[in-house]
Formats: C-alpha cells, structure tokens, sequence
C-alpha cells in the first residue's frame, strides 16, 4: 500500500499509462477519471507531497483526454460521442488541476486549447471559438508566437467548418505564416492542423 499521496499517485499514473496506447478509450478515460478520484478523496488525509501528486493527476488527465480527441489522425472509425463528452470533462478536470496549481500560462494554454479543440470535435463552434481566442491570449502571454499560429489555425477550422464569418486568417494564410516562421516544430503544426479539418469536414459532411 502507497504511504505517501505522492506514492499513491505514482501507482496510479502507471496504470493509467498502462492503457494509453490499448485503443479502448472507456477504458482508458474511466481509469484516468477514477484515479483522480483517488486523490481528491485523499488529499490532506496523508503525508507526503500533495502538490507532486496534484501534479501528476493533472498530466495523467490531459494525456488521457488528448489520446481520446479524434482530430488526431482520419480514421473510418465512429466518433463515440459519449467518449468525447467524458474526455472533455477529463480535460476540464485537468485544467482546473493546472489553475489551482498556479501553473505557467503555457501550461493554461494549453488546457484551454484541449477543452476548446473537444468542443469543435462536439460541434460546439461558438465555444470552441471563444475557447481558442482564450488560449490565444495565454500563448501570447507565454511568449509563443507558434503555439499563438497553431491555435489561430484552429480557430479558422471552426470558422470554415462552423460556416462562421470570416474573423481572421484562413487556414492556408496560418498555414503559410507558420512555414514562413521556421519554426522546428512548423512542418508537424501544419500537417496537424490539415488533419484536424479533413477529420472535422467529414464528420460534419
């Protein structure tokens, strides 16, 4: 038995691991949302590191509900509705983990493009656009002018896909200021983002 809060997390995350990668996505979201269960019912009730515990609930729970979003890769596989609400929840939980932890605006960012990319994936454009500028202020004020470039790629998703006025760059133009960037990461940001529509286009066709 884990002695420490810290220990029990630990113990936790590695069955949470030892899901992702299995292509059973209740499974793997059950797991990661019962394991975060474990340690709020917990904490304050062991010794040990609260905060490193908090810490790794907030990764597993992110790497959870990013493994379950579908704009990942086309696939001829249904989109499990029921999936996508509990991986959004799953991703809510982690960015309030982040936000209670005083986390990096990086980090918030990036919790905040996670509910909003689930939120396109729902067909909730409004949200997911509101979701975007958010995370968008946030990279800004992390100093990551890529990351401000591949969430306004999302945002002209939802404004392709949701039939929304034009309200910024298209796809093409944010994909062309990213390869102009040079970014390292530049190539794989662009073929994320084609990705991400043609997923989103078909789902909504």
């Amino acid at each position: 038995m884990a002695e420490t809060l810290a220990e029990l997390a630990g113990q936790l995350e590695a069955r949470v691991k030892a899901l992702r990668g299995v292509g059973d996505d209740t499974a793997l979201l059950a797991a990661a949302r019962d394991a975060a269960d474990q340690i709020e019912r917990r904490r304050g009730t062991q010794d040990g590191n609260e905060r490193e515990a908090l810490m790794m609930a907030q990764r597993w729970t992110y790497n959870a509900a990013a493994d379950c979003w579908p704009g990942w890769s086309v696939s001829d596989k249904p989109i499990d509705q029921d999936n996508l609400l509990a991986a959004r929840e799953l991703a809510e939980r982690s960015l309030a983990l982040v936000r209670g932890l005083g986390l990096a605006p990086l980090r918030e960012a990036t919790g905040v493009w996670m509910v909003g990319a689930f939120d396109l994936a729902l067909g909730r454009y409004d949200d997911a656009s509101r979701l975007f500028r958010d995370a968008r202020q946030l990279y800004v004020a992390a100093s990551a002018p890529g990351l401000v470039l591949l969430v306004d790629g999302y945002a002209a998703i939802v404004r392709r896909i949701g039939k929304q006025p034009a309200d910024g760059n298209d796809l093409d133009q944010v994909c062309a200021r990213i390869a102009a960037g040079g970014f390292k990461d530049g190539d794989e940001w662009i073929a994320q983002l084609r990705t991400a529509l043609e997923v989103f286009a078909r789902k909504n066709s």
